[in-house]
């Protein structure tokens, strides 16, 4: 045992010589104006290091001014933070900032954070290192494990691990964007900003690589077999729906699924089991109308696109839609093709048109974005609206999708699938009483299970065509506590807050 602390000892203080022979490592400057942000993405580039940070902490928007010449780059770091009591974490090419009044000698490590079955929490924003802005719907996952989550809207994002799981990396990716690896130990218990850098594709390169786009979409179809898993398995996920009219929240409905997925060429039906649920709702009865197929858990189901091919990716449909390659980009650091499709003219009932992003090399559907054509959109209102009151009419003003794929352990699987409807309600024979309503949904996969999977039985199933918010439930606090859920947006955050006030006592749902 005391061989063991030794030769712990000995390990954290090489490599805190090793972090000591970083941070004086000389870098050379030319004369520097801009603000904190801008500066330490220079000094990123020059040193080969990303830096991580709560900008809650670090002022990125301060004015700094450095005269040229050569800095450490911890003189480089206290100059464009202007902060000489910064503390440095150090962890592969990565470098965390913080303000903690700990000993720099003694830094906090995950060990000390964490006893057995300990749920440790890595929290932050996902931004775009260019700009700063953040980016909405990052996938962040544990790597290798089919676990995580997805960043909210406004970047944001919380992922709960046990443990067990403190040494593994920490994957951030996004279409469009370098997919970066973060080592756990570097997010656990710092709210930090995580940057993600835009991936640009060479001219070059998608003039060598352009393919006729039919023939990518007839690769794709036929590398199905190849590229999703095709046996039962389970997905844990988390799904939440709101309904907002008149710029407040009507109904907001979250809950977590263990769905049954029976392989993408069976002909039996995805069946879904309740493991616990939440909801508000505000609503009045005859104000209420709901979405019939594309909103819900059964539209979730029927977004699986590769399982449920929709028209505009069937051959059988062909003459309803023109196809067209629309250049290249980046996908969890895959090269990707852009196929653009949009309804022939002359038809002029509402089809679909929209973007698939098609992988360059194994032709896998990485991600799809899709709307009702706008042109044609209301008339669709027969199919969306099932239920409404009698003195209102509703009319649709957009529909649109936005479906995407993970790759686990050699297959993919379904990763995230969003739905965002608008409309406007007429009161029928009231001149000037109109109102807008949104509605939108999504679900994100937190776990992919691959082993002893059995069929979910009936009496467990939850009917997905039922309206989610009229379901009974319980709310349990400690299984809320230690869930990968979605972080509301700004704008949900006052909907959430109020949840507490509506739900009974928790107890567990079998």
């Amino acid at each position: 045992m005391h061989k063991i602390c030794l030769l712990s000892v000995i390990f954290l203080l090489f490599a805190k010589v090793q972090a000591d022979d970083i941070f004086e490592k000389n870098i050379q400057l030319t004369r520097q104006k801009g603000t904190t942000y801008e500066i330490l993405n220079h000094i990123s580039d020059l040193s080969g290091y990303m830096f991580m940070y709560d900008s809650q902490d670090i002022n990125s928007n301060r004015n700094v001014k450095i005269p040229a010449g050569q800095y450490s780059l911890k003189e480089a770091i206290i100059l464009a933070t202007g902060d000489q009591n910064i503390n440095f974490k150090i962890f592969g090419n990565h470098i965390l900032l913080y303000k903690n009044a700990e000993e720099i000698n003694q830094p906090k490590t995950i060990n000390s954070l964490s006893t057995p079955n300990t749920i440790i929490t890595l929290e932050g924003i996902v931004k775009e290192r260019d700009s700063g802005e953040p980016i909405a719907n990052c996938t962040v996952g544990i790597l290798e494990t089919g676990m995580g989550t997805i960043a909210n809207q406004d970047g944001k994002f919380l992922l709960k691990i046990p443990d067990s799981l403190k040494n593994t990396y920490i994957q951030f990716s996004h279409l469009g964007y370098k997919t970066q690896n973060v080592p756990a130990i570097l997010l656990a218990e710092n709210k930090v900003d995580v940057y993600l850098d835009t991936h640009f594709i060479p001219l070059e390169t998608v003039v060598v690589r352009f393919t006729n786009p039919y023939k990518l979409l007839k690769n794709m179809l036929d590398a199905r077999e190849i590229n999703y898993y095709d046996e039962p398995h389970y997905l844990t996920t988390f799904y939440r729906e709101g309904l907002i009219r008149k710029n407040d929240f009507t109904t907001l409905t979250e809950g977590v699924f263990q769905i049954f997925k029976s392989g993408y060429r069976s002909h039996q039906p995805d069946i879904v089991k309740m493991i616990k649920m939440r909801t508000i709702n505000n609503q009045q009865e005859n104000d209420f109308f709901m979405i019939k197929m594309q909103a819900g858990l059964n539209a979730c189901l029927m977004l699986d696109i590769i399982k449920n091919l929709p028209d505009f990716l069937s051959f059988e449909n062909e003459n309803l839609y023109n196809y067209a390659n629309t250049g290249m980009t980046m996908t969890n650091n895959r090269l990707a093709f852009v196929v653009s499709f949009e309804q022939k003219p002359g038809i002029t009932w509402s089809l679909y048109k929209g973007k698939l992003y098609i992988d360059a090399e194994n032709y896998t559907l990485l991600h799809a974005n899709f709307q009702l054509h706008p042109d044609f959109i209301k008339q669709s209102a027969p199919l969306l609206v099932v239920k409404r009151s009698k003195n209102a009419e509703i009319i649709p003003q957009e529909v649109s999708y936005s479906v995407t794929y993970q790759n686990f352990n050699g297959k993919y699987f379904i990763n995230h699938i969003r739905g965002d409807l608008k409309f406007n309600i007429r009161k029928k024979k009231i001149i000037d009483r109109s109102s807008t309503a949104y509605t939108w949904f999504e679900m994100v996969t937190c776990k992919i299970d691959t082993n002893n999977v059995k069929r979910i039985p009936i009496r467990e199933s939850q009917a997905t065509r039922n309206i989610l918010s009229d379901t009974k439930f319980t709310y349990d606090h400690s299984f809320w506590d230690n869930f990968n859920f979605i972080l509301p947006e700004e704008k949900l955050s006052d909907a959430i807050l109020r949840i507490n006030a509506k739900i009974e006592e928790s107890r567990v749902v079998d």
